[in-house]
């Protein structure tokens, strides 16, 4: 706890980063491999589609807002404000796992699945296994005295966050599975996914929001920017977490549903049009 709040301390006292390495290593690693993937990689093989330019988009989307979650000033300001950890947090867990998704060719996924302990894959990522396996380990690391022991230790935290942000890849890839013949829900049980997300993460968020005291050791030695007291601070982080899930699980929905009535359209056009072609056969076949 001390050396956490004494790190805490000294990124308060100096100008904020905009340079941290281990995030930025990270994101040039993926984003070099992807444009190899993408570029020479396909242009040598000659067998495979290329990628459009808006999965590579959804790509690149997702390594940005990494580095705006741990490589840029906002990952010095985590260590001293709840609501800005809790940003981080909504970025990492609910923003940056469906654009990497979007973004990898179903070949890169296959590739990457076959390296992969089958059983186990398929186990975790089963609508019902990784959608309560995410959102327990979200509530769990938010109990206080759970919290401030994975923040007073670095390595403790390291690994929270890298089984979070597992989990979370796992959460999402029902709802945005890379692998076409792997894409089992349909539009409708889609829709009922996100909203089950939204509502198994909002106790977490409701107790953080209408807390009355200060939950979290971790944060409760500072005054935030000079004007936000810690209570106010965590407060705001509930809010914060709480607004992003609401416009991105908003988002997913309206996207999935649209897509769900386009479906149904093409599919009432098509039996329209077989109806017709029945019936100009039928015409035909009577007048001769």
């Amino acid at each position: 706890m001390h050396t956490h709040m004494h790190h805490a301390a000294h990124a308060g006292s100096t100008v904020a980063s905009w340079f941290h390495w281990e995030a930025i290593l990270i994101v040039l690693i993926l984003g070099i491999g992807y444009a190899w993937y993408t570029g020479p990689r396909h242009k040598h093989l000659g067998t495979t589609n290329p990628v459009p330019t808006h999965q590579k988009v959804w790509f690149y989307t997702g390594l940005v807002l990494i580095y705006a979650a741990h490589g840029s000033p906002l990952a010095d300001w985590g260590h001293i404000s709840f609501s800005v950890h809790m940003l981080q947090q909504s970025i990492m867990y609910l923003m940056v796992p469906p654009a990497i998704l979007l973004g990898m060719p179903p070949d890169a996924a296959r590739a990457m699945i076959q390296r992969l302990p089958k059983g186990l894959f398929a186990f975790l990522t089963q609508p019902l296994i990784s959608i309560l396996l995410f959102n327990l380990l979200f509530s769990l690391y938010h109990v206080p005295v759970i919290f401030d022991t994975l923040m007073s230790r670095t390595w403790y935290h390291v690994i929270s966050h890298t089984l979070l942000i597992l989990t979370a890849f796992m959460m999402w890839w029902p709802v945005v599975c890379p692998v076409p013949e792997l894409d089992k829900l349909s539009e409708l049980k889609k829709i009922a996914y996100i909203f089950a997300n939204g509502i198994l993460l909002t106790p977490a968020c409701a107790l953080i929001i209408f807390a009355r005291d200060l939950l979290y050791a971790s944060y409760g030695h500072v005054q935030v920017f000079g004007f936000l007291p810690p209570i106010d601070d965590q407060q705001f982080g509930g809010v914060i977490m709480k607004i992003i899930q609401e416009i991105v699980y908003g988002t997913a929905l309206g996207i999935i549903f649209f897509r769900w009535v386009k479906k149904e359209r093409a599919k009432s056009d098509e039996q329209t049009d077989a109806v017709a072609a029945r019936m100009r056969t039928a015409e035909g076949e009577g007048h001769t």
